[in-house]
Parts: C-alpha cells; structure tokens; sequence
C-alpha cells in the first residue's frame, strides 16, 4: 500500500467508509478503450477525463481542486517504475460554490506513454479540494512545478522528484481544516485491454455498478442518468506509439553523437556512434522493441545516406544543421 492508500486509512472524517471502485465502465465514445494490451507491443498512458466535486462545499472560500496519481508497473531490466503527477489545470484551478453541481471534462494526461512488460499496474489516484489562501497556495503551486520539471514519461528523470511529490501532497493532505479529500483509491490492475475506471464518493455497495455508463462528455451515468455524487473518473489508455522518444536523454545524447560525427566527415566515428546508438536503443527500457528497431534503421539510413561509398559526406548532409532525435521521424 502506498502514500495515497495509507492516507485513506488516516484522514478521520473524510473517507469514513470505503469507497466505490469500478475498475472497468462502458466508454464506447472513447477513443481505443477496450483494445487489447499485450506486453512488450505497446505502451499505456493514464489520463484524469473528468470529475464532480462535493466536499469542497465546507470551504467559505475559493478553492483548488488537485489531482494526484501515482502509477507502478514492471520496468524492463530494472525495478518498478514509479511514476508521479500532481495537476492543477486551468479548469481546476480558483473554483467556487458555483463549481460543485457541475462535471468538469479535463481529459488531463497524468501519465506518458510507458511500455507496457506485463504484470499488475499499481494505481493510486486522488483528487483533493485544498482551500485557495496564504497558507497552502503556495505548498500546491510548487508542488505542481516540481512535477511538471520531473515529467510523466521517463523513470530515470522523474526519480529524484517522487520524494518531493509525495512529502508536498502529504504536506497538503495534513491541513485537514484546509484540505478535503474528495475521492481515492490505491489498486493493483490486471490490465488486458484499455479501460475507463472511477471512484465514487458513494459507500462500497450501495448502488449497483452494472448500471454505471460514461456519456460523450466524460459524465458519469447511473441507469441513464446524470450521477450526483463526487467522483473522478480517469482512462488507462493503449498506445502504439510513443511521441515524445525524442526526449529520451541517453538515445538524445547517442544520436547527437552520430549527428556530430556526419557533420565532421569522420565516417569511422560515425559508425562507432551508430554501433553505441544501437545497443542503447535495443536496451532502453522507454521503448518496445518494435520502435527501437525502428529507431535504429532510421539512424542507421542516415549514416548510409551522409557517406555513399565514396566515403564523402553528401552535399545535403553539408547544408542541413544538425538535426535533433525528434527530427528521425519515427512514425513516418
């Protein structure tokens, strides 16, 4: 049990009984919700779609809502992955009274696209209204920062930051007269296929969850008809491909390298590179071995193309800056 899980148990008043977790609910104008997820073939990403707040109403003043997830799964060659957000969107942020009888559609990414090895997902995720004053603004405000600095993709990069993370939201959390925890919940997943999931603010069993449905504006139905309690609701999504490679620090550094190397007209350093580039790519624990693969022809047609077998560098290779990884074009 994690950060968010042992909170549940501790916050006297606010989680008085167990919370409604559906782990699965029918999404059909979602995009990819129900397809298949299969180790090593794809990468999973988790987005907040949507939330209704109610205990926000004991604060006489503005206030913020803060959404907080915390994700592990299996990371290749290496321990777990733990990946952190905390989120404060424009939409969540500065809110009133006026705020608490109304859905609010986020469709907020809190996790980046991540390979997929298999095994449970652990998945703690929070929602919480925090008075808007002196006192907290300011603890929330960095918090963000700190995560929006550490990114939602990349182990390695977030790491240092989880301690900041988890200790500011525990900071946050303990000013129960300025803090509300509205829902949360702290699971292991057995993910087969993507899937939309929610947490109520309902006690466990006091409605039945067949009847649950997700409308085209991400608004959590009972039997056909708008719910009325405090909830979120939030999507493990399949993904093919993975957007942002180009910010993978060792492979940015590698193909930098090559890069340097074809500019140079050194062709021998050039291979070197291409050889080291592979072997980084082939381990990467940020990719599936289908976009690594991909990844290394793309680098390796760009030495081939810089020297033709006359051993110079061609005249377009001479003309064009020194592209970055993101410029590869993975995808095409």
């Amino acid at each position: 049990m994690g950060w968010l899980g042992n909170l549940l148990k501790t916050v006297a008043g606010s989680q008085p009984t167990e919370l409604i977790f559906v782990p699965s609910i029918p999404a059909p104008d979602k995009p990819d919700i129900g397809k298949e997820i299969q180790p090593d073939a794809c990468y999973i990403e988790l987005y907040l779609e949507s939330l209704r707040l109610t205990r926000a109403r004991r604060f006489a003043t503005r206030f913020h809502a803060v959404a907080y997830s915390f994700v592990t799964l299996s990371r290749e060659g290496e321990a777990r992955s733990q990946l952190a957000a905390v989120s404060k969107p424009d939409k969540l942020a500065e809110l009133d009274a006026s705020s608490l009888d109304r859905v609010i559609t986020i469709s907020k990414q809190m996790m980046g696209a991540t390979p997929f090895r298999g095994g449970p997902v652990s998945v703690e995720f929070g929602l919480f209204s925090v008075k808007s004053g002196n006192l907290l603004t300011p603890v929330l405000d960095y918090i963000t920062r700190v995560s929006s600095v550490a990114g939602i993709s990349y182990v390695g990069t977030i790491k240092p930051f989880l301690p900041l993370i988890t200790e500011g939201m525990d900071l946050i959390a303990g000013q129960q007269q300025d803090t509300a925890l509205e829902v949360g919940v702290d699971t292991d997943l057995a993910l087969t296929t993507s899937c939309v999931a929610a947490v109520l603010a309902l006690p466990k069993g006091s409605i039945d969850v067949k009847k649950l449905s997700l409308d085209s504006d991400s608004r959590l139905l009972l039997d056909g008809k708008p719910l009325e309690c405090g909830y979120a609701v939030f999507s493990l999504r399949r993904s093919l491909e993975k957007w942002d490679y180009g910010e993978i620090p060792d492979l940015k550094v590698g193909y930098a390298a090559i890069q340097t190397a074809i500019k140079e007209n050194r062709i021998t350093d050039a291979k070197e590179a291409l050889a080291a580039f592979r072997r980084t790519a082939i381990t990467s624990a940020d990719l599936i071995p289908s976009d690594a693969e991909r990844l290394v022809e793309k680098a390796k047609k760009k030495v081939e193309d810089a020297f033709p077998s006359q051993g110079l560098v061609a005249k377009s290779a001479r003309k064009k800056p020194v592209e970055k990884l993101s410029d590869i074009g993975l995808y095409d």
